[in-house]
């Protein structure tokens, strides 16, 4: 049996990650928070278990109360400051992977649209997906 595997690194290559296995949501995440974090106008997340996931280099991080009012630690590299990382109080046995460290890219697929109430208006949906106004 062929282990599923997705593999990623930050710009400077400071830090690594290996998931194995397929992640348990893939989210567009459009609230102002994931927006300010990444710099886009909605930031892609892979979770997965975080026993599937290892990781190899030191990361810095910033932990804040999100809009649902659960602490969120987001997780990025000291040296470039890619964002690679995301844990959520509400989900403490998942740990988020920003879609764009991914290597593997055509095996990031979301699954719905999160936050759909604060995204920015001309921000395109893709209209196959479930559009949440709120994080589920």
């Amino acid at each position: 049996m062929i282990k599923k595997v997705l593999t990623g690194q930050c710009l400077c290559g400071l830090i690594t990650c290996t998931a194995t296995g397929d992640p348990a949501s893939t989210v567009n995440c459009h609230c102002s928070d994931c927006r300010r974090a990444t710099g886009a106008v909605f930031g892609t997340v892979l979770y997965f278990q975080k026993e599937k996931v290892q990781i190899i280099g030191a990361f810095s991080g910033y932990d804040h109360v999100s809009d649902r009012g659960t602490i969120v630690r987001r997780m990025f590299c000291p040296s470039c400051g890619s964002q690679m990382f995301a844990r959520a109080s509400v989900w403490p046995d998942l740990l988020g992977i920003r879609a764009g460290c991914i290597r593997q890219t055509e095996r990031i697929v979301p699954q719905r649209n999160v936050f759909v109430s604060r995204k920015i208006e001309s921000t395109p949906l893709n209209p196959d997906l479930p559009r949440i106004d709120a994080m589920p």
